[in-house]
């Protein structure tokens, strides 16, 4: 309604600027996710070229979870 003014005690919402971890957990998730996705890709790859079945796909997405744990590790430093 018109006339109406915002209430004056605070919200709780520590203002406008988020927190500074926001999304840490979200980009831990998407440097494993990632990880897992691109190398197991390769690994899904070489299999196409080798003829195996599935060796190196597994492969990949294993050394890829590993390289998305060191990346987290590194970068996040949890």
């Amino acid at each position: 309604m018109t006339g109406q003014k915002p209430p004056h005690e605070p919200r709780g919402d520590n203002g406008p600027n988020p927190p500074p971890d926001t999304g840490v957990g979200m980009t831990a998730i998407s440097y494993l996710i990632a990880g897992m996705l691109v190398w197991g890709g390769i690994g899904w790859l070489v299999d196409h070229f080798v003829g195996t079945k599935g060796i190196f796909a597994g492969i990949g997405a294993v050394l890829g979870m590993a390289g998305g744990v060191y990346l987290i590790v590194r970068r996040l430093g949890a």
